[in-house]
């Protein structure tokens, strides 16, 4: 299953538009599935980036108390990081701790895919580009096409760290689980 979405994604002229269309129709049924261990073997197991980079944008604006326009960016991360509620209707039963965990698990794994298809490696940007122009990207050795948005310096990031952990100070209390430390520090 994961390899053909690959290639769903993969054969479109926009792999781009491509990954939206398919995320829009496999959404209502991430929402469903019962099981964090579940959801995340689903979303840790695809070989596409960029269609798992498009499912956890919809997932994390699924749960914004105000959702935002911005492309998906490092900024918009950002943004998810502080508005996002940690209630989706298949996390009724589980601890408070555990909620704000999964947040944080899927805020890492999107940040790893954003990366994984803009920066990483040689052909990582060209992903968005179709798959007959990419060769040609490569060979010409195009650099990678940052956004305005992708543009955060360190202070921006320690603002929004602080300000989620003040969060979390006042739905957990003090000291935080180990988990959600380690996942702050992996985050930042």
């Amino acid at each position: 299953l994961q390899r053909m979405l690959s290639i769903a994604v993969e054969v479109d002229k926009s792999p781009n538009c491509s990954s939206c269309k398919i995320a829009d129709v496999m959404f209502p049924f991430i929402l469903n599935i019962p099981l964090r261990s579940q959801r995340e073997a689903l979303l840790n197991t695809m070989d596409s980036q960029l269609l798992r980079c498009k499912l956890l944008e919809q997932l994390f604006q699924h749960s914004c108390d105000l959702p935002t326009t911005l492309p998906l960016s490092l900024a918009k991360i950002l943004y998810f990081l502080n508005h996002s509620s940690t209630l989706l209707p298949y996390q009724d039963e589980t601890a408070t701790w555990q909620r704000w965990d999964e947040m944080l698990q899927y805020l890492n794994l999107l940040l790893l895919s954003y990366q994984n298809v803009i920066l990483a490696f040689p052909l990582a940007d060209h992903l968005r580009s179709p798959f007959n122009d990419r060769m040609d990207l490569i060979i010409q050795k195009v650099k990678p096409r940052l956004q305005v948005d992708d543009d955060i310096n360190h202070l921006d990031v320690q603002l929004k760290i602080e300000n989620f952990i003040s969060q979390m100070q006042q739905v957990l209390g003090q000291p935080f689980p180990l988990q959600i430390t380690e996942k702050l520090h992996l985050l930042q």
